[in-house]
């Protein structure tokens, strides 16, 4: 019986789409997360075969403390009366844990099985769609597609050895240590994937939006009974949720498996190697995205000193924004707006012209850069006051509001000793 119901269970979920499962299982992650571990633990979807017992009417002794469901057989409140009494529940809840571990393991079978259908569907209704293949140039198509075939072949190899698990052992498969063993490949397509996700969305959008061929053609796909309606949006991010989504069920596996047994370790294992493979891709598409902004704001600037090569690999853009340096403390009129430009490695100061254009008239290594806060207000007539201080000069700088101060100072490191401004005012250079 219980192999006819998870051979139907793997066999319900291949059927299925992704997206399909992907919106089920967000419903469910919610509900769980708004309540105890141990009721997460023990709870069932409304959808479960197994119906809730009738509560009894006859109160029973209140329930030790558990600190852990797989000690409870072992925790030193039991050595009393009503130990006797809850040995026998003791053994069920064991049992129904079990239960639950071996049911998330095969969540991961069938889930899988779920996203290579449709993996399978845009791959072979969309990017061997001949008319598509023919319509579109080779760049756009690169990064509308870009490695969904390579995805859809290691998915289906990782498949193919879930599925040999379950069948060596139905009722105490495992499935950590298979999915550590492929992180090594997950992470040769995701890792690329996800970080052309932008470049994928911006082609899409520009495809739909100006191409009235390519929008006809992909929305007759869509309309498709294969595709259930569901947009080709929907399978592009596809990789994306599954890949956070197979996180969160070796997670789940960490919370349930008796700590410090070999399926614990390679659970850990296995969650640690996904996490990792998030972070090189959120690594990735931030580094994009910093280039990307260089690039951008290189064709914008002219350098009245110095020149600074500002396309880096390794340069991070961290904040950007206006503010009023002040010139001179005896002028309260003679200030001007500044453009401050803060990046990982070094700060531009610039003036802002006409089209979008920069002018930089500083710049200085953040490592050579001291920001000093001012608390007081000069001749009652300036607030939200900091100080810029660099090897050879200085620039006394206000902001609109007070958090956009502190923000901006936050950004710049952390502020240094609080200087006295009005004692200052015979040191402060004036900056024309």
């Amino acid at each position: 019986a219980v192999f006819f119901f998870f051979s139907s269970l793997v066999l319900l979920e291949a059927a299925q789409l992704y997206q399909q499962y992907s919106e089920a299982a967000q419903n469910i992650e919610i509900l769980r997360q708004g309540r105890t571990d141990v009721l997460s633990i023990c709870e069932e979807p409304p959808s479960s075969p197994f119906p809730s017992p009738q509560q009894s009417r006859r109160p029973l002794p209140s329930l030790p403390t558990v600190l852990h469901p797989h000690s409870l057989s072992h925790h030193s409140s039991f050595n009393n009366y009503n130990s006797l009494f809850w040995e026998p529940f003791v053994h069920v809840f064991i049992k129904i844990l079990t239960f639950f571990v071996l049911k998330v393991r095969f969540e991961v079978v069938t889930s899988e099985a779920s996203y290579c259908h449709s993996l399978d569907i845009v791959v072979e209704h969309f990017v061997k769609c001949k008319p598509l293949q023919d319509l579109l140039g080779n760049q756009d198509r690169n990064w509308l597609f870009s490695r969904l075939l390579e995805v859809r072949a290691i998915s289906h190899r990782f498949l193919e050895k879930l599925e040999e698990r379950v069948d060596s052992d139905i009722m105490h498969f495992t499935v950590c240590d298979i999915i550590a063993h492929h992180c090594k490949r997950f992470r040769t397509v995701y890792v690329p994937y996800l970080t052309n996700q932008s470049y994928q969305d911006a082609t899409y959008q520009r495809l739909m939006t100006e191409n009235a061929t390519f929008k006809q053609l992909v929305e007759s796909i869509e309309k498709s009974a294969v595709c259930q309606r569901l947009p080709l949006r929907s399978f592009l991010v596809l990789p994306f949720q599954r890949i956070t989504r197979l996180k969160l069920l070796v997670q789940n596996i960490v919370k349930r498996t008796k700590p410090g047994t070999e399926e614990a370790k390679q659970a850990i294992r296995a969650m640690k190697l996904l996490e990792s493979i998030i972070q090189q891709s959120n690594d990735s598409i931030s580094q994009m995205k910093s280039i990307e902004s260089l690039v951008s704001l290189n064709a914008k600037v002219d350098f009245e000193c110095k020149t600074l090569p500002l396309i880096s690999q390794s340069r991070r853009w961290v904040r950007e924004g206006p503010v009023i340096e002040l010139m001179d403390f005896a002028c309260k009129d003679a200030e001007r707006s500044v453009y401050l430009h803060l990046f990982n490695d070094y700060l531009l100061l610039s003036l802002q012209k006409e089209g979008g254009r920069f002018t930089v008239i500083n710049h200085v290594p953040v490592n050579e850069l001291q920001v000093e806060n001012c608390r007081i207000k000069l001749h009652s007539l300036q607030k939200n006051l900091f100080r810029l201080q660099m090897s050879t000069t200085s620039y006394l700088l206000r902001t609109d509001t007070q958090s956009d101060k502190l923000r901006w100072i936050s950004a710049l490191k952390r502020p240094h000793d609080q200087v006295d401004f009005s004692a200052a005012q015979g040191k402060q250079s004036c900056l024309m």
